[in-house]
Parts: C-alpha cells; structure tokens; sequence
C-alpha cells in the first residue's frame, strides 16, 4: 500500500509538472492566434503596397519579409498539430495515463515548437516596427515620381489613324448594324452597347471607330475614361465639354466647383433634348455604372451609349434591358495578324524577307492576335534599320523578360498591369498559380480548383464549401477576361482554361517578383530562385534537360514535373512541409514513392504511371489523389485517409475494400465495380458524403449475382443521402444496366446529372421522371415509347438532353409543343431521321444535333422535320453514318436534311459530319 501510495504521489507531481507545461504550451499557441489575427492585418497593408507601381527599397524588404513570416506561422501551427495533436483522451484513471504518456512523448516536439514560436513572435514584433517607422500605411512612401499623372495608354487608340487599322472593319460594321439600322433605325429608346474583352484587344478604338462612322447622326458627342479610380466629377465634366463643345455654355466652365449631385443635375439638363452619342470607356465595376447612368436620361430620342470593360458581369450590368445588347471583342485572325504586323515593320504587308518568315510565325503566335502586343512587339523590331534572324530570335525568345526590363513594351505592360492591380487579394495568388503549367497548357477546372484548395488559397465562406468557393474564384478570372475559357459546356460553364501568352508573361514576372514560384525548365520562364524556394515547377521538354539542387528544399509546399525526368529521383528526401505534389511526367525508371508517406502535411497528390506506395495511410491530411495511368491495386492503407475527398482514377480502377471507411470522400471516378470486392460494392453505400459518383459497368451478366444487388442498395443508399452526379460507363459497346431500373422505387431526387456511355436500359426508367432537379441527362434505351418521350419532356430544369436509341424504330419521335421548356441542347442518335418538332416545342433550344444512317434514309422516305418551329435555334450539326449505304442514299440523306433546316426562318449554322460506325441496330 506504502508503495502504490508514494506512485500515487510520484504520478501527481509528474501529472503538475506536465499540466505546467501544457499550460505554457496554450499560453503559446494563443500568442500564435493573436500572431496570426496581426498577420492578417499586415497581409491587408500588404496588398495596398502591392498595387504600387514603385516601391521603395524599405516597403520591398518589409513586404518580403511579411510574405516569408506568413509562411513561416502557418508551417508552424500546421507542425504543432501534426507532432503535438489535438486529439481528446478518455476520461477516468486510463485516460489519465494516456495523457500523460502523449504529453510525455512529444515533450521534445513542445519544447522545439515553443522556441520556434517566441522566434517568430520575435520577427512579428520587428515587422510591426518597421511598419511604424516607415509609415507604410499613411501613404508617406510614395515617391514624387509616383505623384506625377501618367500619360493614359489609351491614348494612342482614341486619336489611331483609320489607315493604321486592321480587323476593325468587320465588327465596326456590325455594330453600327445593330446601332442605327434596320430595326434600330426606328427605336428611339436609349440603347446601351457594351464591348467586353481581354486588355489590349482593341475595345476602345472599336468604340471610337463606330463613332467615327455614326456620330453625325446625333446632336452630341461625348467620351469619358472611368479607370480603377472612379472619379465622377471630372467624368461628368469631360461629357459636359464634349455636349457643349459647340455651344459656348459657360455654365460648364465654373463647373469644376459644382459638387457631384449637382454636375448630375446638369449633365441631364445638357442631355434631355438631345440625341446624344456618349462612350464610357474602361469601366472596372457595377457601382460606377450605376452611378455614371444617372446622369444619362432616358429621353426617347434615339439616343445610343458605348461603353468599354475587361469584366463580362459588368457589361451584362451596362445592357438591362432587352434592346440593350453585349458585344465580346474577338482577337485578330491570323491574316489579320500579319497583316498588322508587317505593316508596322515594313509599312506594307507583303514586305518580309523569306528568311524571317518562319522567326515572325512564332512570335505572332505568342501575340495570340492581341492587337497591342503585336503593335509593341512589331514596334520594337522596327527600331532596328537592319533586320536579321538573330535579333528577331532574341527579341522572341526574351518577349517574358521584355515586359520587365524593355521601354518600348512598356505600354503594353501598363495596360495588363491593369487588370491584374485590379483584383481582390484573394484572386491574386490564384492567378499567379496559373503560371506553374507549362505554355499552352490545357487547365482542367476541377484540377485546379483542387490545387488551389490544398495550396491554401481558399476559405469556406457563409457556408459554402472550399470546391464552391474555388470554382467562384475560377469563374471570376474569366469573368474579368484573365483567362480564357475552354470546353464551355451546356450551362456555360467552362470545363477548363489557358491564358494568353502575354498575360503569361505577366504573371510570371509578377510570380517572379514576389518568389512566389520558382519555375526551371526551357525558356523566359525558368527563373532562380531569390530567398527561400516555396514552389517549385520543373517543366522538361526532353532527356536533356537535368535536375540540378539548388540547395536547401526544406520549405518546399508544392513541387510538380511536367514533360520528362528520365533517369532522375524527385528531391523527396528535402522536403518536410510539402502539401502539393504532382508528377504529370515520364519515368524510364521505377521511382520508390515510400519516402513521400513521410509528407504528414500532404493535401494533394497526382502521380502518372506509378503506383501508391503500401503506407500511403501515413498521410494523414492527403485530400485529393489523381491517378493516371494507374493499373495496380489500390493499398489497403488508402482506407485510413479520413480527411480524403476526392479519388480520382484515369484508367480501370479497382475499389479497395474497406472503402466504406472514407466518410469525407466527395468524389470517386472510373472504378471498375465487376473487378472490385464485392464487399467494396456494398461499401459504397457507406459513404454518406459523396456527391459525384463514376464508375465502369462492363458486363451484362457479372460472375456474382451480388454486384447487381448490392450496387443497386448502395445507389439507393447514396441517393438518399444527397447523391448529386452519376455516370456509368463501358469500354464495350452495349452493356446492359436493366437491373437499374429497379431504383423507381427509391428515386435519387436530388440527381443533377446522369450520364451513360456503352450502357443502356431496355425501357425509359421510371425514376427518372420525378427528377425536377436534372440538367442534365444522356440516355441510352433499346426501346423508346411515346409516353417515355412525354415524361422526359416534363423535366423542368433539364438544360442538355442526349438520347440515344439503340434499335432501329420506324415510327418517328414526336416532340409536344409543351415539352423541354428549359432544354438549350438537344442530341439524337438514331438509326433513322424519325423525329418531328411541333409548334413552341423547345422554346430556349440553341444547339441541335441529329445523328442517323444513311442506308435506311433512303427506303425510309422522310427526313427529321419541323425544325422551323425551334424559334431560338441557333447551330444545327448532322451526323451520317456511311455503313451499308451507297453513294446515292448519303447524297439524299444529305439532299433532305438540308431542306429540312433551310425551312428555318433564321438559317442557322449548319455542319455535316460523315462516320465509318453504325447508330442503331436491329
């Protein structure tokens, strides 16, 4: 007893001694709280710092050091929670020894965070004193050259001689068709004209242009320039100097004493009377519009306003109503390019020597038919009196690092500076990530969505999960014409993105500047690092190229190889806070990924041809795995990765058993379910969280009856739980899925998109008619009814229907003139041209495409009619099958189905494809 007693005791000073400690230990982390809440205040000063086109030495060094502190504190913290934990212990007398024993363990790893700490304690306090000797936040740094007003860039585009201009010619006549002819000649509402666009396309002598054609067909004239900085005094001032620029109104001279409301006032007075002619040019927000159309009245004379801007929201703001109409500037042909381009250099377009043809086709690609970039790239090589390949090669190859250093592209600069000055401080480092691809590359939304979110970019905001808030963030950059949408999909929106080469350049020398990115690799873009190496992207274009240290890579977060890295080992072994790792390379070699389960801090891994290493369940804060190329077992380790949300596989995947276990899991995507366990089938019913779902179903008749039946169960499982996408797919042709239909009887209700390929249903489904939330829908069935066509038309927020019908069917497919109210896509695959449109069918139908055989049109006798009754049609795509038919019957497929959509009143745009493979069978 004396004995368990003088423990007893031993254990209670032991616990005291520990309680101290971890008390210290809090006291420390809410000094890192508080440091963080200060840091966020710095990170806001920051911003504002950044927008300065001239910084002085201090305000670069204390930014720097901000930046750099940032990362430290939140490698840190992330570093305390991974050695320490935060993990709770039971109560009584064995929780008590478990504490102890936890707390005992990482006593070294509390020790060397708390000094890590006081440091950067230490550091934060040493920022907060420069920020106050320097007076970094009362504007005192700006230098008196920074004062000076800078001479507008747009300039040059208000007063551009008409000979100088190419391209313009087309939209200028365009525009003033939709302007003052026709059926605009008679509307004597104000209409609102709205040019959008990426900076430097030429939006403002557009603007100017269709002036020039149309302005003596109005009393007035007036032009004003919004910029960032809104200044609605002297825009008010600058439209009253141009409305009474004829009529000596004095009044407008003294105006510069007027306050606002009062300039409003009688820039409506000057205006009411009038048809007036007024361009806005460069608006950068709704609320300066909302202003500036105040002091525009609607004065039924037939009045027109143009206005200008990067951002696609804010012109849909400008056109409120229906006569209003947006116009998306477009870059210059290839043509028109080198028209452009040779005119400035040599003063006519046919006046390049042979030998620097091939040298100009280069850099006019890199111009992207970006009228700007072409008139600074072309003026800069006109400077020379003698032209050689060498010069224009070193001219092309330094077009990145030109931006940085060259006076004549200095304009240019400006004019993207811009846009990219412009952004909120959440979107900046999300663009300037973009810079880590390679040129020309093709970003997949959702994977880079995923990569902003393991970087850190991204926060939950009122509710809204960090994929919904991403996939904002990534509409926002095209909205405001960053970037450049790709694969635009049925709901508008864009499955992926690149950026123009000049605004490439951009960021890379503003990633550059900030040691945001280190890049190596071919090229203006590969740069050395000036600090610390945060991100590292190596970008190989073959064998050659050699992976050289650059010496400590321990504070590494996100490290990516593109192309080759033949012969060579990633650095793993430097890296201890990596949370981005990404290999989309070649490997000649087997590379051992078990070094990379040390990376405690890993959010996101994509691999390409290797396989996942057996403790893979080590990374505990792994969110997302991309797979391609994979065609090994997934580790059973996978199944310990509680925070994994999205699991995507490019090729056959197999699902591990134990899957059930991934309750965070958001996405799972080309599992080959027959292959799988089919305890792993029943599993996924378990997964309460997932809202997209792709799998492979390749045989009509699985070697266990289970995987029908416990498919089934975990469908409807899923479904209840808030299933959002479904996509069954086969690498075969016509696999049977009949056994699906049996879901009628517990219908996933919130089901946004289902999508089938090489699979189909014997009959329409039944469940799928009460899915008022679908929009989408591609559908197989070897048997459609004029009921089933009836249903499916009911669909209310139906957007993209594809249906295909797998056996041939000689009675036609009638659409009602009730049906698919919503639908703005249609695509029919049919053995036979059997479909009829009735009057107001698909009223918002934009997109049709109508896919049948030829050697059946013939003997069948008609065509697909009624299309005339689709009133919004604007494309129509016709697909022929070849197979079995001669060369009469395709002549008449062709002959009755171009008669068929000649009928239409708006003849819209027709194509005509020809296939080597069957529609339909019988």
């Amino acid at each position: 007893m004396e004995a368990e007693s003088a423990v007893g005791s031993l254990l209670m000073k032991l616990g005291g001694l520990l309680a101290d400690e971890c008390a210290r230990l809090k006291g420390v982390q809410g000094e890192v709280i508080s440091l963080q809440s200060e840091l966020k205040s710095m990170c806001a000063l920051l911003q504002k710092c950044a927008t300065r086109e001239k910084l002085d030495v201090q305000v670069k060094a204390w930014t720097k050091e901000v930046r750099e502190l940032a990362y430290d504190i939140e490698d840190c913290v992330d570093m305390f929670v991974h050695e320490v934990g935060t993990e709770e212990h039971p109560g009584g007398i064995k929780g008590f020894f478990s504490s102890i024993l936890h707390r005992l363990k990482t006593l070294g790893a509390r020790h060397n965070i708390a000094e890590k700490i006081q440091e950067l304690k230490a550091r934060a306090i040493e920022v907060r004193e420069q920020r106050e000797r320097y007076m970094f936040d009362d504007g005192s740094t700006t230098s008196s050259n920074d004062k000076a007003i800078d001479i507008d860039p747009r300039l040059s585009a208000i007063f551009a001689e008409q000979a100088d201009l190419v391209g313009v010619d087309g939209p200028r006549d365009e525009l003033v068709r939709r302007l003052v002819e026709g059926k605009a000649r008679h509307m004597k509402r104000r209409m609102v004209l709205s040019i959008f666009g990426f900076g430097g396309l030429g939006k403002t002598t557009l603007a100017h242009e269709v002036r020039r054609k149309i302005g003596n067909q109005f009393d007035c004239q007036a032009y004003a320039s919004v910029s960032q900085t809104v200044d609605l005094k002297k825009i008010l001032l600058a439209i009253c100097s141009g409305v009474t620029k004829n009529d000596n109104d004095e009044s407008v001279k003294v105006g510069e004493t007027w306050d606002e409301e009062r300039l409003i006032e009688k820039t409506r007075e000057l205006l009411y009377q009038k048809r007036y002619l007024v361009i806005i040019d460069d608006i950068w927000s709704k609320a300066a519009w909302d202003l500036l159309k105040c002091a525009l009245p609607e004065n039924n004379n037939g009045s027109r306003v143009i206005t200008t801007t990067r951002i696609e929201s804010v012109a849909n703001a400008c056109c409120s109503v229906p006569t209003d109409f947006c116009y998306q500037i477009q870059p210059l042909s290839e043509s028109q390019s080198r028209s452009l381009f040779f005119k400035r250099i040599f003063g006519c377009a046919d006046g390049c020597s042979v030998q620097l043809e091939l040298i100009s086709a280069d850099i006019l690609r890199k111009c992207g038919g970006l009228p700007l970039a072409i008139i600074s790239i072309s003026s800069l090589l006109a400077s020379r009196s003698i032209h050689t390949v060498e010069y224009w090669e070193e001219v092309m190859a330094s077009i990145g690092s030109g931006l940085q250093k060259n006076y004549d592209l200095e304009s240019m600069k400006t004019i993207l500076s811009l846009s990219y000055n412009d952004l909120p401080h959440y979107l900046k480092p999300c663009l300037l990530y973009l810079c880590i691809f390679p040129e020309d590359h093709y970003m997949a939304r959702e994977g880079l969505v995923l990569r902003w979110i393991a970087e850190g970019f991204i926060n939950e905001e009122c509710g809204r999960t960090v994929e919904v808030v991403a996939e904002s963030y990534f509409n926002e950059l095209i909205n405001r014409s960053l970037i450049e949408p790709v694969d635009i999909g049925y709901d508008g929106k864009a499955e992926a993105c690149r950026l123009h080469d000049m605004m490439l350049d951009l960021i890379v020398s503003k990633a550059n500047e900030e040691n945001f990115i280190t890049i190596i690799g071919p090229g203006p873009k590969s740069s050395k690092p000036e600090g610390v190496v945060r991100r590292l992207a190596i970008q190989y274009q073959s064998e050659d190229h050699k992976f050289e240290h650059m010496g400590p890579l321990f504070e590494i977060r996100s490290f990516s190889v593109f192309g080759k890295f033949y012969n060579q080992t990633p650095p793993f072994a430097f890296f201890r806070v990596l949370r981005v790792l990404s290999l989309d390379c070649e490997f000649n070699k087997v590379v051992d990924l078990n070094i990379i389960c040390k990376q405690h801090l890993l959010k996101y891994l994509r691999l390409a041809g290797c396989e996942l290493p057996v403790q893979l369940g080590e990374l505990k804060c792994l969110e997302t795995i991309v797979l391609r190329n994979y065609s090994w077992e997934l580790p059973r380790g996978l199944t310990r990765l509680k925070h994994l949300r999205h699991l995507h596989v490019h090729e056959d995947g197999k699902l591990p058993e134990g899957i059930g276990a991934l309750l965070a899991l958001q996405r799972l995507s080309k599992f080959n379910i027959c292959d799988s366990p089919v305890s792993a089938v029943q599993e996924l019913g378990n997964l309460k969280n997932l809202k997209e779902l792709h799998i492979l179903w390749e045989q009509d008749e699985p070697s266990d009856a289970r995987y029908k039946e416990y498919f089934s169960s975990s469908l409807v499982k899923l479904s209840s739980y808030g299933l959002r996408s479904l996509r069954i797919h086969s690498r075969q042709r016509s696999t049977s899925v009949e056994f699906l239909e049996s879901l009628s009887h517990s219908p996933p209700y919130l089901l946004r998109e289902f999508w089938m390929r090489n699979t189909y249903f014997r009959k329409c489904p039944k469940w799928i008619a009460p899915l008022n939330r679908l929009t989408v829908l591609k559908l197989d069935v070897w048997e459609l009814e004029d009921a089933d066509m009836r249903l499916l038309g009911e669909l209310p927020a139906l957007l993209y229907f594809v249906l295909w019908v797998v056996a041939l069917r000689k009675q036609r497919i009638v659409i009602k003139g009730t049906g698919f109210q919503s639908l703005n896509a249609f695509h029919l695959w049919s053995g036979l041209p059997c479909l009829t449109f009735e009057e107001r069918s698909m009223p918002k139908l934009k997109t049709l495409k109508l896919s049948f055989s030829a050697c059946e049109a013939e003997s069948y006798g008609s065509t697909h009619s009624g299309i005339e009754h689709l009133q919004n049609l604007r494309n129509v795509e016709v697909g022929i099958s070849e197979v079995d038919a001669s060369g009469s019957s395709i002549e008449v497929a062709e002959r009755e189905i171009r008669h068929a959509i000649a009928k239409h009143p708006d003849n819209p745009k027709i194509n005509i494809l020809y296939y080597t493979w069957a529609f339909g069978r019988c």
